[in-house]
């Protein structure tokens, strides 16, 4: 907060004792229970994100698995493509003719079919009683370092999905044209 802000607080505190007919807050006192406010707040609010990156892990978690679930279904549905050509097609020439279009990789940057590996599990939460003291500066760092590695974790994990994403949309579409070739 700004310094005006803190005087202005103080002198309405003090303003509120007079009509009130109590007597005015000590404005050391006063200073003692603005910080503890604000800190209490301030835990509050990292609690809420902690809370809100464990919900973003499981969600990326879930999204992961059925990613991978749509990859293994690619992938069986291109070696059954495979097989049918190869029943159908009949002879060696006719397999060599078609090796353009032959199958799609799915086991590229992402990892291969199945779901992104499980990172650490993530810190429990840690909920402050009343009594317990504030923070120190050690502890408040040491939270913030925590929370950008798990924030770092989930940007990896992004882009592990992106490239499953991007493997399953490649292979959808090169098993559509294989299908479409052999329809015709």
């Amino acid at each position: 907060m700004s310094e005006p802000t803190e005087i202005s607080s103080y002198e309405q505190e003090c303003q509120r004792a007079e009509l009130l007919g109590l007597q005015p807050p000590d404005k050391a006192d006063f200073e003692r229970k603005r910080q503890a406010r604000l800190e209490h707040e301030m835990a509050e609010q990292e609690a809420a994100e902690a809370v809100l990156l464990e919900q973003q892990d499981e969600s990326l978690g879930n999204v992961g698995g059925k990613l991978g679930e749509l990859n293994s279904i690619l992938s069986s549905t291109q070696q059954k493509l495979n097989r049918f050509k190869q029943t159908a097609c009949g002879s060696l020439t006719n397999i060599f003719a078609r090796a353009s279009s032959g199958s799609v990789d799915l086991t590229g940057a992402a990892g291969g079919p199945g779901p992104a590996p499980p990172d650490q599990p993530p810190p429990p939460v840690r909920e402050q009683p009343a009594a317990k003291p504030p923070p120190t500066a050690a502890e408040v760092a040491a939270a913030k370092a925590a929370k950008a590695k798990r924030m770092d974790s989930q940007l990896d994990k992004l882009d592990t999905l992106i490239n499953q994403a991007d493997n399953a949309q490649i292979a959808m579409s090169e098993q559509t044209q294989q299908m479409r070739r052999l329809a015709k």
